[in-house]
């Protein structure tokens, strides 16, 4: 093994050979070749010596990422392993982030990749969430807002404010005991998992009486027959349940509901 011109070197090379077998052995292994391993090998010293310098602790647990990403990451997105290490070290290079913050952040940014709307100012958001909320709750709520975009750049949301409006409510209303709440006016997890939690997001436009809406119902989510859909009218007893019917499998279902018509789609 090559030494390396640091103070220290042995205990580097040490740990950087520690990564190296957590690759090629770990519980990860079968989703890595062994290029792979020389690429976190390499990478791990680099995050050691490189500008900015980091802690053993942050390197070792950008690697952990970089092999836990096939699972957790949309392979039909353009967000790969090593860019999910690169967004988890951006991450642990604010003040404010923490690892269980930043884990959970690279999930929505893959999120946000396969979506392909913007991502510029994500982690400014999630982390200014995180600040009063759990990862949970801020990755939902991000998750929200990422729907939202996309659904305003397919032209069924004609207004920004329809997705800065959901984000905001989010913060305000989902943080701490809230999250867990059934049945409010703004989506929160109910102690679901974010990326399993069902919700819906609705809009007026112009001087039509009717609310445009859009749910994302996952029937995994065991509160989907408590949880209101936004364009029932007041009074109606109209649940997430009844559109979870039409789910195939435990894949989610895309609710359109416009001009009067519903449609389903799979994702």
């Amino acid at each position: 093994m090559k030494q390396h011109p640091v103070k220290n070197s042995a205990m580097l090379c040490q740990q950087a050979l520690i990564v190296r077998i957590e690759c090629r052995f770990g519980e990860r292994a079968a989703f890595h070749i062994e290029h792979d391993c020389a690429s976190s090998f390499e990478s791990y010293v680099s995050c050691r010596t490189g500008t900015p310098k980091r802690s053993d602790d942050v390197c070792a647990a950008g690697e952990r990422e970089f092999l836990r990403c096939p699972e957790s990451l949309d392979p039909a997105g353009d967000f790969n392993c090593v860019k999910a290490r690169d967004a988890y070290y951006d991450c642990r290079g604010d003040t404010r982030a923490e690892d269980i913050s930043c884990s959970t952040y690279i999930e929505v940014v893959g999120v946000c990749s396969a979506l392909r709307v913007r991502c510029s100012d994500l982690l400014d958001k999630y982390l200014t969430c995180t600040d009063k909320g759990s990862p949970n709750e801020c990755a939902f709520g991000s998750h929200m807002r990422l729907n939202c975009l996309h659904d305003l750049k397919a032209g069924i949301f004609l207004q920004t404010s329809t997705c800065d409006s959901i984000w905001s409510e989010h913060l305000k209303n989902c943080s701490g005991a809230k999250g867990l709440e059934v049945g409010g006016p703004t989506p929160c997890t109910h102690a679901a998992n974010w990326n399993e939690a069902s919700f819906s997001i609705c809009e007026s436009q112009g001087g039509s009486p009717e609310t445009i809406g859009v749910a994302y119902v996952n029937p995994k989510d065991d509160s989907n027959y408590r949880l209101p859909i936004c364009w029932a009218p007041k009074g109606e007893n109209h649940h997430m349940g009844e559109e979870a019917e039409h789910a195939i499998g435990e894949r989610v279902v895309r609710v359109i509901h416009r001009l009067g018509e519903t449609r389903y789609e799979s994702m």
